[in-house]
């Protein structure tokens, strides 16, 4: 799908335009598959200009990584083994691991957007502190990475009261693997719910807040007119509202799912059940049986014809 988006964004801007983006260098690689890398790159980049109002590097730099090491020495710092792929937007870098960036989650060019994003957003906001949960948040969002997955994480976190408290997922890189998909997903849920009630301005507008050096409480004061607390609370009521259990029954995929689970449970249960039946019946049938064998008996003598004839001669002999 996100081929054939871009092929009609090329169509529509011209390869002109796009050549006027960012260039790309790649550090390793197969070239076949940088070629295709960059052409995502581009078109990622020209969406970002226009979205963030936003001048990107001239020259970015992607390397792809096979180790830990190699990875966190790039980073600058310890990288979760969950973890992909990663920006570091102070070097206009795009780090690669493979070969999980191609067993990434959504898709390949899904990782290379969201981090491409990371750097837009940094750019936008001059380098300043931004919370990781805006961060991740756009990354996420811009690239399109929301699945049946995201909403079942979601409504499966507010029935065990386990939603993190979005200043908490400025540690994301120390959660475990699960824990860091619920913050993501949240994240992703964050930028989504600020788009949708104070639109796209609303969001330029806190950017411009924290790229003018505003702490949370007063980013979020100055550029929607709310406290961080009452967002947060409208947030996870947001939440509440929109992504339950009966969100996921709602969802087409979800119900096919739910229902084949339900079927497979069933179905078991079902043998199970047939099973244990048939171990009782067995059971009783040993104690209940009266097909036992007489021959030899002393209370039925005639059912034994040779003790019988034994009998004869013996009371003949006497």
């Amino acid at each position: 799908m996100k081929r054939v988006l871009l092929a009609i964004l090329i169509a529509i801007v011209g390869l002109p335009t796009i050549a006027n983006t960012s260039h790309f260098r790649f550090v390793d690689g197969n070239p076949r598959q940088n070629d295709q890398m960059r052409l995502i790159l581009d078109v990622a980049s020209l969406r970002l200009t226009k979205l963030l109002d936003v001048k990107l590097p001239d020259t970015l730099t992607v390397a792809i990584v096979e180790t830990q090491q190699q990875f966190d020495s790039l980073a600058g710092g310890r990288i979760p083994d969950w973890g992909a792929g990663a920006a570091v937007p102070a070097r206009d870098l795009i780090l690669l691991r493979r070969p999980m960036m191609n067993q990434y989650p959504g898709s390949l060019a899904d990782l290379l957007e969201h981090e491409l994003a990371h750097i837009a957003l940094h750019n936008r906001v001059n380098g300043k502190y931004v919370p990781r949960f805006i961060d991740e948040g756009f990354a996420s969002w811009f690239a399109g990475e929301w699945t049946f997955t995201n909403i079942t994480t979601v409504a499966s976190a507010q029935l065990t009261r386990s939603l993190l408290p979005l200043q908490k997922i400025d540690d994301v890189n120390s959660f475990h693997e699960a824990q860091a998909s619920l913050a993501y997903s949240q994240s992703y849920l964050v930028v989504f719910y600020i788009y949708q009630r104070f639109g796209e301005l609303g969001f330029l507008d806190l950017l411009d807040a924290f790229a003018s050096g505003k702490q949370v409480s007063d980013a979020f004061r100055i550029a929607l007119g709310v406290s961080f607390w009452d967002f947060e609370l409208n947030y996870r009521r947001f939440l509440a509202s929109n992504y339950t259990v009966f969100t996921i029954l709602s969802d087409t995929m979800g119900f096919w799912i739910i229902l084949a689970v339900v079927a497979v449970i069933g179905y078991l249960m079902v043998r199970k059940r047939k099973k244990d039946a048939l171990g009782r019946w067995k059971e009783e049938e040993k104690y209940e049986s009266t097909d036992f064998d007489y021959t030899g008996s002393d209370d039925e003598p005639w059912k034994n014809p040779t003790d019988n004839e034994d009998s004869e001669d013996f009371s003949s002999r006497r």
